[in-house]
């Protein structure tokens, strides 16, 4: 009998992130169906597209598949996104709170709020600013596939995009609010990981590339 071959690091997780991605969809929907009409999100709505803020190391791994994905698929489009973000990194560097070799946020919670605050009006390097679309929307952080609802994260409860449920009974925003991993399996994925430091978009998908136009 054949032996049978193990997954591929990169294979296994994609399955596992699989099913964390599945587990935000069905929650998402739930909230968005019982939002209703005080639900704002659409595409060209950038509200949650502009500024600058941590991702795991798994939604950095995760933007790095999507942006090998969409060069092969659509390569002009992947050179921009890789060239704002390659830009926009060598803007952030300066500032950046932890490595800025590596692009790993330090654990200083007030350095990494001050930082966020100073860019805060810098668009995702994903997003197109002409068309309002994010360019890895399949592949985007776990934030921005839960960013609009109110979301409950253990016995906290973050509240909604301002642009939603304006005028809106507080019955609807309680029947609205979701809890996109219960089981904590992003948790369990960062630790097959190693548990991967936090970072951001750009530093993720220009971190260990080459500049736009270098050689190879």
């Amino acid at each position: 009998m054949a032996e049978r071959k193990t997954a591929a690091p990169s294979a296994r997780f994609a399955a596992l992130d699989r099913q964390l991605l599945e587990s935000y969809r069905r929650a998402w929907e739930s909230g968005a169906a019982a939002a209703g009409p005080y639900l704002a999100c659409r595409i060209g709505c950038t509200e949650c597209c502009i500024g600058v803020f941590e991702i795991s190391g798994l939604d950095a791994w995760r933007l790095r598949q999507g942006l090998s994905a969409l060069a092969l698929r659509e390569p002009q489009l992947a050179a921009q996104v890789k060239k704002r973000a390659y830009e926009q990194w060598r803007l952030l560097q300066a500032d950046f709170p932890g490595d800025r070799t590596t692009g790993a946020l330090a654990a200083d919670e007030q350095a990494r709020e001050a930082f966020f605050q100073k860019f805060a009006d810098l668009p995702c390097p994903a997003l197109d600013l002409s068309s309002g679309r994010c360019l890895l929307y399949e592949a985007r952080p776990l934030s921005c596939r839960s960013f609009g609802l109110p979301c409950r994260w253990g016995a906290e409860v973050l509240p909604p995009c301002r642009l939603n449920f304006q005028g809106a009974d507080p019955t609807i925003v309680a029947a609205a609010t979701i809890e996109c991993d219960p089981q904590d399996l992003e948790g369990d994925i960062l630790q097959a990981l190693g548990n991967p430091p936090d970072t951001v978009v750009a530093a993720a998908l220009a971190v260990g590339s080459r500049a736009p136009g270098e050689r190879e």
